[in-house]
């Protein structure tokens, strides 16, 4: 079987853009014997063509006062020392919207900035406890070194195909791989809840759409989006065009409350001291996949890794973990039957076999994509949002 391959990759915004993906096999020189004797698949392109930089979007941080206040007196505390206006919200406001606690949105913060804020805000209102933050979002971006469309949406594409997400995306349905192309449209699911055995009804993401992993408000969540836009204001309806030169391919990741607490961030100074580096191998992983050269005596083998790796093609890494998981779950629930009829014939049944140890087990770690990464929020350590 040919696992090299051209992938085209389409937009939805504009039909009749295209841009090509190739990808080449070869021999697995690992030693283990889940991945003995595989091919593995590489997506051919040069990170060198691209910078990479981290940054964080946004922080969320709610602080609690003494005394009640109204939401543009705070504004009027924060707005000269971070030189914009913040999204400020009153929690549970009463009469005259007024509230002793309130959630501030810091976008593209730099750190001791956001000390700077939480003593200025104490010094106005005498805060009861120090600001905790309640969730951050932390973006690694991938800038061709020369403007091309072509080589952003390349990016795009090799972001969502090789993400891996180890954690459990398939049992909650928002948290459904999928994508977005216009607000105010319901997403599209890259594979139908009834469709996991099979790639015959997948729908790939567009490279001009938004690849969502995770479930908006969760405890974690992937986004993997070609951006040409900036200071985009939902409720007015306004944004930047970003110029051609500016533009990139950028995966974003949202840590909620627990995953900030399990990581040890829980107040403002936690955040200031924390590696960011830390969050390569937890968050931003991406892996390449492994596929069959050998089929045995079993004829139907051959047609199940042809689809497999035509799964692989349009729903990625993602879309791989999810049929695996389908087909294990399929085997364990036909075996009892299968059990009766082979004891019938005098045979006894095979022992299942593994896909791997743990979730990775039909995968190999993406290094070079995943070295950058690591560096560039290693980066993002010593600048502190800076």
């Amino acid at each position: 079987m040919n696992y090299s391959t051209n992938v085209v990759l389409r937009g939805i915004k504009d039909p009749m853009r295209q841009v090509v993906l190739e990808y080449n096999a070869a021999p697995t020189t690992a030693k283990q014997r889940r991945l003995a004797g595989k091919t593995v698949v590489h997506p051919v392109i040069d990170l060198g063509d691209y910078t990479c930089r981290a940054v964080i979007d946004w922080v969320d941080v709610f602080f609690w006062f003494e005394r009640s206040t109204q939401l543009q007196f705070v504004q009027e505390v924060v707005e000269p020392i971070i030189g914009r206006t913040p999204y400020v919200k009153p929690i549970d406001p009463g009469p005259g919207k007024v509230s002793n606690e309130f959630r501030i949105r810091f976008q593209e913060p730099q750190l001791e900035k956001l000390a700077k804020c939480e003593e200025a805000l104490d010094k106005k209102f005498t805060l009861e406890m120090h600001g905790v933050v309640r969730s951050v979002e932390i973006s690694v971006d991938f800038k061709p070194l020369t403007p091309s469309t072509d080589k952003t949406g390349r990016m795009v594409g090799v972001l969502s195909r090789h993400l891996f997400p180890d954690r459990d995306f398939m049992t909650v349905g928002l948290d459904r791989p999928r994508f977005f192309w216009r607000r105010g449209k319901e997403p599209t699911f890259l594979m139908g809840a009834n469709n996991l055995l099979s790639s015959h009804a997948d729908r790939p993401a567009p490279i001009d759409a938004t690849f969502w992993v995770g479930r908006k408000d969760g405890p974690v969540s992937w986004r993997v989006m070609e951006k040409t836009i900036d200071n985009q204001n939902i409720e007015a309806g306004t944004w930047d065009e970003l110029p051609v030169s500016e533009h990139r391919a950028r995966i974003e990741v949202t840590l909620d409350r627990q995953e900030l607490i399990d990581l040890g961030i829980n107040f403002l100074d936690d955040l200031r001291r924390f590696n960011f580096a830390r969050l390569q191998g937890r968050y931003f992983q991406f892996m390449v996949p492994t596929f069959e050269n050998r089929f045995g005596k079993h004829p139907g083998h051959r047609a199940l890794e042809a689809d497999r790796w035509k799964r692989f093609i349009n729903a990625g890494i993602v879309g791989v973990i999810a049929m695996e998981t389908a087909r294990k779950s399929f085997r364990q629930g036909a075996r009892p039957a299968l059990k009766s009829f082979l004891r019938a014939k005098g045979r006894k049944i095979p022992p299942l076999t593994r896909l791997g140890t743990g979730a990775s087990g039909g995968f190999l770690a993406y290094q070079a994509l995943n070295g950058r990464v690591a560096m560039a929020l290693e980066d993002l350590k010593d600048r502190k949002g800076g």
